[in-house]
């Protein structure tokens, strides 16, 4: 193989003189390793015991036959294929030296296949950009010599110690503390803020790297971060890979997350002596939500930042993630297809588990995050880029991924074959497809509400006092028939002077009839009649609606048990008037669902208290438009209801397109009080794929305007 047949045995590439070959940790297994520095890229590559021999025994070989007998003298079975592979992992991560063209065209090519456009380059890290800014190890290994003695002090008890003391402070003022961001929202408490932010997460990257700096690490940059296009500080300490012992790596990975939580217990302590200020709201938040937050993001195993570096340190799985997804997917294909093809790599059966585990955990983990960032970035970025970055997310970061996927399923098509697990499958496929396809839903549930065609809840019509009330609750009344008789002061004041008024124009008027008054005075004086004349009309109209009279045949239904003497306003509602003759249903469906519901098809109610209503009911009418608002607060989501509303200027605003559907008794039925519940209606046979890519289709159409 490695045999040129025009000039004899083959030499070996020559390694680069700058590689550092180390003792490295054991791997999961317990096996000895060792690993290779690269300075100029700052990646560290792992070797088995084979791959050590193979590196250690290179300088002392120049062709290939040479080097696999220098290393089958240790006991190693090795053979041409075994190097060969290894040759091309120095060549892929760029370990060797180039000498000859061949290898600079090799170069190029690589570098050729490697540039991405400008979108392409934006797709693949808008998520997640590092820009360093600073080469700090110098500094740090400056500084550190100053401040090494801070790590002997056991400086943490003491920060555990004033926040006890604090948080025993904040107990005592849990009122005080609860209503601290009051003063947050002002010029000086927000620099305040923005320069505690700044600080604290400084503290944090500090403490990576000076725990990176006491275990001998370098610390190759300092940097930005934009996570989501929001900017983060970051902090390379690749180095400390080099490390064998796994309690000092994973004391580097979460050295940041402490330093935070140090900060927060002296912050704690400070609100308790610090008087009501703008930095009294601000140590609130550093005690609080900034070390939570960072909490919440840096401990999440399932994106790259120290939670999943402290994991992997953890369970001494290096590269746990992209391992983890191979062995994901291997699993994944076997359960479905029952290849019987080999492991990514070698398994017991309590790693893969765990393995399977974290990947598909990440893959659900990432589908709701992406789906998340998908409609932030909707609804906070303007109109087009909305949609664009929209798009963006659910189809490069979710689609793109299934697409893939599958098609590693049509490359595997050859090793498929019929078995068990392979006939599964396809049971089960054939199962889902018939549920989404099959139309299946012939009826629908809406929340409902039965109540009164006619139907009269009587105010006041202004501010007056009770002089009869003349009804109870439960009875009958007819039409007509005064219930409530109120009376207003001035009301009956500007009546008592308008009538004192026109009795003295009356009398004037006969003087003047006989001749007493020129005629100008006689037209002036009938004005004055007929403008007195049209203000008692309109004080006794006003009277006589405070006599508030049935205005059908009916029961009373609430009434508010006032007494003669009592006052009341024109908001006030006094009693309610409603005829059991004449009930109704009305349910409330969405837009995709009123060209499918059947008018004049049959529908039950049920009410919320598990109780049935004793009659059929008939689909009359569904209204042509989409109502404003609830007309019964009961159903909106405000008051505990099913329709998703909120309330504004005292109406129930539905959040969605909402159309009311009214229904008939289908036999005479006497109803005593308005009951909420839900109504089954019968509605056109439609698939679970078809409501979906209505759904979709309408959120399209709703979102389209700009």
């Amino acid at each position: 193989m490695f045999t040129d047949p025009m000039n004899g045995p083959r030499e070996l590439p020559r390694l680069r003189q700058n590689l550092r070959l180390m003792t490295a940790s054991p791997d999961e297994d317990g096996e000895p390793r060792w690993q290779i520095l690269d300075p100029l890229s700052n990646k560290f590559f792992f070797l088995s015991r084979t791959g050590f021999y193979l590196f250690r025994e290179w300088q002392h070989a120049k062709t290939a036959k040479e080097l696999l007998a220098l290393v089958n003298e240790r006991d190693l079975d090795i053979d041409a294929n075994d190097l060969d592979f290894f040759i091309r992992f120095l060549q892929l991560n760029h370990l060797i030296e180039i000498h000859t063209q061949r290898d600079v065209a090799r170069l190029q090519q690589e570098v050729t296949n490697r540039k991405q456009n400008a979108l392409m380059w934006l797709l693949h890290n808008y998520l997640f950009i590092k820009i360093p800014l600073v080469r700090p190890d110098l500094w740090l290994s400056r500084c550190f010599s100053k401040i090494k003695f801070l790590f002997r002090l056991r400086l943490h008890w003491v920060a555990f110690l004033l926040g006890g003391m604090g948080l025993v402070m904040v107990l005592r003022q849990w009122d005080t503390y609860t209503h601290t961001l009051q003063n947050f929202f002002n010029i000086s408490a927000i620099i305040y803020y923005v320069g505690a932010l700044v600080v604290v997460k400084t503290a944090h990257e500090l403490g990576h790297a000076f725990v990176a700096k006491r275990y001998g690490c370098r610390v190759s940059s300092m940097g930005l971060a934009f996570l989501v296009m929001t900017p983060i500080l970051y902090t390379d300490t690749t180095d400390a890979w080099r490390l064998r012992s796994r309690f000092q790596r994973l004391s580097i990975v979460t050295a940041g997350m402490r330093v935070e939580i140090y900060i927060a217990c002296v912050a704690t302590f400070l609100w308790g002596i610090v008087p009501d200020s703008s930095l009294r709201s601000v140590l609130f938040f550093v005690a609080t939500t900034s070390w939570i937050s960072s909490l919440l993001i840096n401990t999440s195993p399932f994106m790259r930042y120290d939670g999943y570096y402290a994991l992997s340190d953890f369970l001494g799985m290096e590269n746990l993630q992209p391992r983890s997804f191979l062995v994901g997917k291997w699993f994944l294909r076997e359960r479905l297809f029952g290849l019987g093809i080999a492991p990514p790599e070698p398994l017991n059966r309590k790693k893969c588990l765990l393995m399977v585990a974290y990947a598909w955990s990440t893959w659900v983990y990432r589908f709701f995050l992406f789906m998340g960032i998908a409609v932030l970035v909707y609804y906070f970025a303007f109109k087009l880029l909305g949609i664009i970055l929209f798009l963006v997310e659910i189809l490069w970061f979710l689609v793109w991924p299934i697409i893939k996927e599958i098609g590693w399923w049509f490359r595997l098509r050859e090793k498929m074959t019929i078995n068990r697990t392979s006939i599964v499958t396809f049971c089960l496929s054939l199962l889902i497809l018939g549920a989404l396809l099959i139309p299946w839903q012939s009826q629908i549930s809406a929340p409902a509400v039965v109540t009164f065609e006619r139907h009269q809840t009587f105010y006041p019509s202004e501010s007056a006092q009770v002089v009869a009330w003349q009804i109870t609750p439960d009875e009958k009344v007819e039409k007509g028939q005064p219930l409530i008789l109120l009376e207003s002061s001035d009301i009956e004041q500007d009546i008592h002077s308008i009538q004192i008024k026109l009795a003295a124009l009356q009398t004037q008027w006969q003087r003047a009839s006989s001749g007493a008054l020129s005629r100008d005075a006689q037209l002036t004086l009938q004005t004055q009649i007929s403008r007195e004349q049209s203000r008692l009309l309109s004080l006794l109209e006003r009277r006589e609606r405070l006599v508030v009279r049935a205005p059908f045949s009916g029961y009373i239904g609430e009434d508010r048990l006032l007494k003669k003497g009592d006052y009341v306003n024109e908001k006030m509602p006094l009693a309610t008037l409603y005829d059991p003759q004449s009930g109704i249903v009305k349910a409330y469906i969405k837009g995709q669902s009123v060209s499918r519901l059947k008018i004049g098809s049959q529908a039950s109610f049920m009410g919320n208290d598990g109780k049935p209503l004793a009659t059929k009911l008939v689909v009359e009418k569904v209204l042509p438009t989409a109502i404003t608002h609830l007309s019964y607060p009961g159903l909106s989501s405000v008051y505990g209801g099913p329709i998703a509303a909120q309330k504004m200027q005292q109406q129930m605003i539905p959040d969605d397109s909402i159309y009311e559907v009214i229904l008939s008794f289908q036999s005479k039925l006497p109803i005593t009080r308005q009951e909420y519940g839900r109504v089954d209606l019968s509605v056109k046979p439609s698939s679970y794929l078809v409501n979906g890519v209505r759904y979709i289709y309408g959120i399209l159409i709703r979102e389209s305007g700009f």
